[in-house]
């Protein structure tokens, strides 16, 4: 049986400063980790590397009662 999917978002991995993710910074010193960020409807991006976008989809929970 497939699962039914009740969500899809857009996903982006970016480049974050850990002690403040709101810098946007050019210069990282090296500081910068990746980290996933959840969007809404748009994928918020002003390039096209499609390496940092993903779709992320949610699916209906299993029933588990009924796998006893």
């Amino acid at each position: 049986m497939s699962k039914k999917v009740i969500d899809a978002r857009i996903m982006a991995m970016r480049g974050r400063n850990p002690d403040n993710p709101s810098d946007r910074k050019t210069h990282s010193n090296g500081r910068f980790r990746q980290r996933c960020e959840l969007g809404d409807d748009t994928s918020n991006t002003l390039t096209s590397v499609a390496k940092d976008n993903y779709v992320v989809e949610f699916y209906e929970p299993e029933d588990t009662a009924s796998n006893e």
